[in-house]
């Protein structure tokens, strides 16, 4: 049928054509943003991913950024380290040359002296925005962003702890607690079973010292209505003594050299001081002694120090004590910075890996864009023809009333 108010053929054409056009919109703006999901609603799961991804992606680079300037912190006091041991070795000399008869006294003095204010400067100076690692002043263990851990929940961040050590300083105040008392049978029998082993404190070995103690030589019970009644133990007679605490003493190190003292105190079953061997609980505290500086050991401080002929062989081990401390703070230091490199290479890594999967998910192909922009220029053409040669239709209807 042929209609002039309605032509089937034109609005088929004309669909047609902006269906062409709108799928041209969308390649063209694939085009020239590159992005074949560009917003959610292009895909809204590929978008929301994307967009989850590109977050961690920038916390991760941020904590990237924070390990560098932690490693810079670690590289300080590294080579402030390394200054400090040349210095160490200068000492040794000096002390050295003291031993031998005839020496300059004065001179070799002199020469500590300065000696001691090179190592004062070098760990003074080794500060990097306001973080010494070598001065004392990080009382507390410091937490390195060194990573993000992304989840569902949001994600956490990976620390690289590191504990400072003081190079310089007097050892702290000791500070005792008294803690609760073991009453375990079996922690009992294990902790009096040991016995002194003459052992060097230093880190990764402790001190242990026993003590046998007495058992006490009367006994105080309760009767019914709670009156004591102190009797001599196997029958009658005076009180004689109250008995010793036999005691277990742990002597340990940490690795800063913080020592820790813990006194085992033999009790028995009224919690009278008796014998290792009658314990029936134990009594226990515990002394903790902040270190002197890595710089002192033996009373000898590095940072001040003058010598005698008679006094340098003692002061040279005193000076080797200190060097082995501040090689193995040196050691520490630089495993921590292993650490940081690994971290810091994962993280590129990571972000590398987060970059690939947001394009894989929301960058366009360009080679398929260009070939299907192509196609629907054709199309479009082809479209607009169409629709042409459908408009005329109409005219055909003229050509029914030509002879009227």
């Amino acid at each position: 049928m042929s209609s002039i108010l309605t032509n089937p053929s034109a609005l088929s054409a004309l669909q047609a054509l902006q269906m062409t056009q709108q799928e041209m919109a969308t390649t063209e703006n694939q085009v020239s943003t590159g992005l074949a999901v560009a917003t959610a609603a292009d895909n809204a799961s590929y978008w929301s991913i994307a967009t989850q991804l590109n977050s961690d992606s920038g916390v991760v680079t941020a904590a990237n950024s924070a390990l560098t300037e932690s490693q810079s912190v670690l590289d300080t006091a590294s080579s402030a380290i390394s200054s400090i041991i040349t210095t160490i070795n200068s000492i040794q000399s000096a002390l050295t040359e003291a031993v031998e008869p005839g020496a300059d006294i004065g001179n070799i003095n002199t020469s500590l002296q300065e000696y001691g204010k090179q190592l004062t400067d070098a760990v003074n100076g080794a500060s990097f925005n306001g973080l010494n690692l070598l001065n004392g002043s990080q009382v507390a263990t410091l937490n390195f962003v060194a990573g993000f851990n992304a989840t569902t929940a949001g994600g956490s961040f990976n620390s690289i702890s590191f504990t400072a050590q003081a190079l310089t300083g007097a050892a702290g105040t000791s500070t005792t607690t008294t803690e609760p008392s073991i009453t375990d049978a079996a922690t009992v029998a294990s902790i009096v079973a040991l016995t002194s082993n003459g052992a060097t404190l230093a880190y990764g070995t402790n001190v242990i010292t026993a003590t046998a103690g007495t058992a006490p030589t009367y006994a105080t019970t309760q009767d019914a209505a709670g009156t004591p009644t102190t009797t001599a133990v196997g029958g009658t007679g005076a009180v004689t003594t109250a008995g010793t605490a036999g005691t277990v003493v742990i002597e340990s190190e940490a690795l800063d050299g913080t020592t820790t003292t813990t006194t085992y105190s033999a009790l028995d079953a009224n919690g009278n001081a008796t014998a290792l061997a009658d314990a029936a609980s134990l009594q226990v505290s515990t002394t903790t002694t902040p270190p002197a500086g890595l710089l002192t050991q033996d009373g000898v401080d590095l940072t001040n120090i003058t010598t005698t002929a008679t006094t340098a062989g003692t002061q040279l081990t005193a000076v080797e004590a200190a060097l082995s401390a501040v090689t193995n703070y040196a050691a520490t230091i630089g495993a921590t910075q292993d650490r940081m490199t690994a971290a810091s290479t994962f993280n590129t890594a990571l972000t590398t890996d987060y970059a690939n999967g947001v394009s894989g998910l929301v960058d366009a192909n360009m080679n398929t864009a260009s070939t299907r922009l192509q196609a629907l220029q054709t199309q479009e053409q082809l479209g607009i023809q169409s629709l042409s040669i459908a408009n005329q239709n109409s005219q055909l209807i003229m050509k029914l009333f030509s002879n009227v």
